[in-house]
């Protein structure tokens, strides 16, 4: 349970990048490659750190991303924006918060109202299903899942999971299986649900479950 002071200071913090990402062109410039425009980056108050708050000074440059609740921004999560192959070099490419727990991302899904909802890895990956239309909820690892999270899911008709088309996706589908008896949609070898998402848009999605 967070204090009322640490939702202050993650409420600042989404703020604070948000207003940095309205003058950062290059970071703009990621979020239209991943068919997150402007609309896209205030529903879901996307930032870029580039005026760290005290204790973010190791996130500079990277892309901030609130899990926003019922009650506020309840945690962030920093993706490395950088050129690069984040594994090749040895550079994180997603960054927790010490101590900030693990949260199921766009809980706001939940509320929707809908017979199914889809659960893929990744916040990004996630957007890309909200924004086409279908509620959903992602894990920002297959390693962060917990049991709790199974009574969220609870008023779906249908739980789908959307893992990515390699063997992360292929253990991502079968936890869920187990866990919320999910059933797996076919996402092509190689792809994941935010690159079909900017080749085909919406509809390249929601042909996976209609």
């Amino acid at each position: 349970m967070l204090t009322s002071s640490q939702r202050t200071f993650f409420e600042q913090a989404a703020t604070q990048y948000q207003s940095d990402l309205a003058a950062d062109t290059s970071a703009q410039a990621y979020l239209a490659g991943r068919c997150l425009g402007p609309e896209a980056a205030a529903t879901f108050r996307l930032g870029v750190v580039r005026s760290p708050l005290p204790g973010h000074e190791s996130y500079s440059g990277r892309l901030a991303i609130p899990y926003l609740a019922p009650a506020g921004v309840v945690n962030i999560r920093f993706r490395c924006l950088k050129a690069h192959d984040c594994a090749a070099t040895g550079c994180p490419k997603y960054l927790s918060l010490p101590d900030a727990g693990t949260n199921l991302y766009n809980v706001l899904d939940l509320k929707k109202n809908s017979r199914c909802i889809v659960v893929p890895e990744g916040e990004i990956d996630t957007m890309s299903w909200s924004l086409a239309g279908i509620p959903a909820v992602g894990l920002p690892g297959i390693s962060t899942w917990q049991k709790h999270f199974a009574r969220c899911l609870e008023d779906f008709d249908v739980v789908y999971s959307a893992g990515d088309g390699d063997k992360g996706g292929t253990k991502l589908n079968a936890l869920l299986a187990k866990e919320v008896r999910a059933r797996p949609l076919r996402i092509p070898q190689t792809e994941d649900s935010n690159s079909l998402y900017v080749k085909g848009g919406a509809g390249a999605l929601r042909a996976l479950i209609e």
